[in-house]
């Protein structure tokens, strides 16, 4: 987040990291592929005028 003079703010960035979990370890690979997908086509992401990333943490357990 950036604060401006007057003390007011904006975000200039922001990475989400939401928790997947995979029941089979081969399908971690193919999961990471398919948020990087999702990430172009946010629509949240889409409609701010602010980076958003997805950084999932995609486990079996």
């Amino acid at each position: 987040m950036k604060v401006t003079e007057n003390g007011s703010g904006k975000f200039t960035e922001v990475t989400l990291n939401p928790k997947v979990k995979i029941t089979e370890q081969s399908m971690i690979e193919n999961a990471n592929k398919l948020h990087e997908e999702a990430n172009k086509m946010c629509f949240i992401a889409n409609s701010c005028n602010f980076k958003i990333e997805h950084k999932p943490n995609t486990t079996t357990e």
